[in-house]
C-alpha cells in the first residue's frame, strides 16, 4: 500500500505517538549519558577550572598609554608592554611568573589588554564548566555589588549554547567591572580607579577574552581534551592573538600610542599632526582626564579602535577591523536571555561617602543584565561632565582647553 494511501486511524496515530516517545527516550538518554561523561572529564581533568577564576587581581602596569608619571614631578614611570611570541604560560585565576601581561597593538583588533583578555579567559571556562557540571545558580559577588546569576531550563542548550551563555555572563560581568571603576577613587578607595573606567581596549579586552575561553571550553568538551589547561589555553591565546596580526615589537606599540597622544602630536608641524587623540602623556596619571577618550559601547557588535595611519608604524594599508559579536541567541533561535537572568544590586559606597554619606555620584537601583545598556548610558552622563562632550566619539576633538586644574607634568 502506498504511504499516501495510508489512513490515519486512531491506531494508527497511537503508535506513531507512542514510537516517537520512544525515539524521543532513546535521544534523552543518549545525552544523558554524553553529559555524564562530560561530567566525570571535567572533574577528573579540570577540577581547578571549577574554582574560583579570580583568585587574585592580574595588576601589570599596563594601563592606557606609556611613559606615564603618577605625579606632577617625573617620577614613578608607568610603562607596560608585551610582545608577540613573549605571552608566556597561561595561568588559572592568578598571576604567575611564568606568565606575561601588559598590552600591544594589533592591526585587526586595536589595543589589546593582556591582563583583561586573561581575566576574561578564567571567567568564560568556569561559567561554562560549573553551567555542565552542577547548572545550579550562582553568586558572583564583587567588591561593587551582589551580583546573582538564575537560570532556567539549561537542559534545553546544547554545549555550544552553554558556552556562549558563560560567555556572555562572563562579559556582563566584566562590563560590570567597567562600571564600577569609575565610582573607586577617595574617599572610598584609596586609589583612584577611574583612569581605566571604559578605556579604549578595555571592552574589546574584555570580549575577546571571553572569545578564546569559548574556544577553549569546547576544545576541551568536544575533544576530551586531558592536556594542562595552561598549555590549551597558551595555544588558544598565541592563535587568536595572531590571528589579529600584533605588530612585532614593543616600539611599535609605543608608536601606536604617540599617534593618538595629543602632547606628541603638538609637537609635530600642524600639517603632520593626527587630531584623532586620546590621550595626553604630558598630564599626570593622577588625574583621571589623562585618557580622554573612552569605548563605552557594548554591543552585540564590537569594532576595535584602530590609530589612523596605522600602516606607518607597520600595519598593511588595506585591511579590515575583527568586528566581534556578543552572543544573543541560542540554536533553537530563542534568547539567551530565556535561560539565565543575572542580577546586580550595587554596593552604596558606589554613590556616597562612607563616613560623611555625602553623595559623590548619582545613584542607580538594583538591575538586571538586560538593562546593562541602560545603566551605562546613566553612568556616561556622569563621566561626560568630567571628561566632556564626546568623550566616547572618535570626533577630532581634544576637549582638554575646557578642563579645569589639569595636572600637567613638569618638565615634560
Amino acid at each position: 500500500m502506498r504511504a499516501d494511501k495510508v489512513k490515519l486511524t486512531p491506531l494508527y496515530l497511537l503508535v506513531l505517538f507512542v514510537i516517537c516517545l520512544w525515539q524521543q527516550g532513546l535521544a534523552d538518554n543518549e545525552l544523558n549519558t554524553k553529559r555524564e561523561a562530560i561530567k566525570f572529564h571535567i572533574n577528573t581533568y579540570y577540577a581547578e577550572q571549577l574554582t574560583h577564576p579570580q583568585k587574585k587581581d592580574r595588576k601589570c602596569f599596563c594601563q592606557f598609554g606609556y611613559g606615564m608619571y603618577l605625579f606632577n614631578a617625573p617620577l614613578f614611570t608607568i610603562t607596560g608592554f608585551v610582545e608577540p611570541d613573549k605571552y608566556g604560560k597561561h595561568s588559572y585565576g592568578q598571576p604567575s611568573i611564568n606568565e606575561n601581561n601588559g598590552t600591544m597593538y594589533t592591526c585587526k583588533g586595536g589595543f589589546v589588554d593582556m591582563s583583561h583578555l586573561r581575566a576574561a579567559v578564567d571567567w568564560t571556562v568556569y561559567l561554562t564548566f560549573k553551567m555542565v557540571t552542577e547548572g545550579k545558580d550562582m553568586d558572583l559577588s564583587d567588591s561593587g555589588a551582589k551580583m546573582d546569576v538564575k537560570f532556567r531550563r539549561l537542559q534545553d542548550l546544547n554545549m555550544r549554547d552553554m558556552a556562549s551563555l558563560a560567555q556572555k555572563i562572563a562579559y556582563e560581568r566584566l562590563v560590570w567591572h567597567e562600571v564600577a571603576s569609575w565610582h573607586y577613587h577617595q574617599p572610598n578607595h584609596t586609589f583612584n580607579e577611574q583612569q581605566s573606567a571604559f578605556s579604549p581596549e578595555d571592552i574589546y579586552s574584555d570580549f575577546l577574552g571571553t572569545e578564546i575561553g569559548k574556544n577553549i571550553a569546547l576544545r576541551i568538551l568536544n575533544e576530551y581534551e586531558t592536556r594542562p589547561f595552561e598549555e590549551i589555553a597558551s595555544e588558544e591565546i598565541q592563535s587568536t592573538l595572531f590571528g589579529l596580526m600584533p605588530l612585532k615589537k614593543k616600539e611599535g606599540s609605543m608608536k601606536a600610542y604617540d599617534i593618538v597622544d595629543a602632547n606628541v602630536q603638538a609637537k609635530l608641524p600642524e600639517a603632520e599632526r593626527n587630531q584623532d587623540v586620546w590621550w595626553d602623556s604630558k598630564v599626570a596619571f593622577a588625574d583621571q582626564r589623562y585618557v580622554f577618550k573612552r569605548y563605552t559601547e557594548i554591543g552585540p557588535k564590537l569594532e576595535p579602535w584602530l590609530v589612523p595611519n596605522d600602516n606607518s608604524i607597520g600595519c598593511p594599508a588595506k585591511k579590515k577591523s575583527t568586528a566581534l559579536y556578543v552572543p544573543t541567541k541560542a540554536h533553537n533561535g530563542k534568547t539567551l536571555y530565556n535561560y539565565y537572568t543575572f542580577s546586580i544590586v550595587p554596593d552604596s559606597t558606589l554613590f556616597y561617602a562612607k563616613h560623611s554619606h555625602k553623595q559623590l555620584h548619582p545613584p542607580f537601583k538594583a538591575f538586571n543584565t538586560q538593562q546593562m545598556r541602560d545603566v551605562v548610558a546613566f553612568v556616561s552622563k556622569g563621566m561626560e561632565e568630567e571628561l566632556m562632550p564626546g568623550f566616547n566619539k572618535r570626533n577630532l576633538q581634544n576637549p582638554e582647553p575646557k578642563f579645569k586644574k589639569l595636572k600637567k607634568i613638569v618638565f615634560k
